[in-house]
């Protein structure tokens, strides 16, 4: 229980983000049909739309929970506290320094819990605009690609097609754990 006074909330939180891997530093390859690698573009057109301003350097959810239930435990144990104990001829009212205590733990569950619950707010409403944009994209499609501003308009409704499909599963893939 010591590192309540002895780590400052923001170096340690920061350092518990460092320990996880960044999914946008990776090389995301698959492997085509004769077994050769083939670099995927799926994750790099669904990170600039999908992963805009979320941090993406984190550890996975396992050890968000694994932390997050340590901290519970701890201001479980500062609660189970005694609030007087007699030392001799002294006695100790430790009652303002217990509450003092589960004050600085539930700050730092705030902390991990908020994270988690603003990067998926972020992602949400990244998801959310994107199918906006596809929506307002697909509204109108010619009839035919005889002229040339039909065939634009063509254009930009197949590429946001190949959009929602380049980045459908990835998405699924990445919010998936956060249901």
């Amino acid at each position: 229980m010591d590192f309540l006074w002895k780590e400052t909330l923001a170096e340690s939180f920061e350092a518990f983000l460092n320990t996880g891997e960044d999914p946008r530093e990776a090389r995301h390859v698959f492997l085509n049909d004769d077994g050769e690698e083939i670099e995927d573009d799926t994750f790099k057109a669904m990170a600039d739309i999908v992963l805009q301003g979320v941090s993406t350097k984190r550890p996975s959810l396992e050890h968000f929970d694994e932390k997050i239930t340590f901290l519970n435990s701890i201001k479980n144990d500062i609660a189970s506290m005694k609030t007087v104990e007699d030392i001799g001829w002294l006695r100790v009212h430790a009652t303002p320094l217990i509450k003092e205590l589960q004050n600085t733990v539930t700050q730092w569950i705030d902390r991990y819990t908020s994270f988690l619950m603003d990067n998926t707010i972020e992602e949400i409403k990244n998801i959310q605009s994107f199918i906006d944009d596809v929506a307002v994209g697909i509204k109108v499609i010619p009839e035919s690609a005889e002229s040339k501003k039909e065939k634009e308009l063509l254009m930009k409704v197949m590429e946001h097609i190949r959009d929602v499909k380049m980045i459908r599963d990835r998405t699924f893939n990445e919010i998936e754990p956060m249901k």
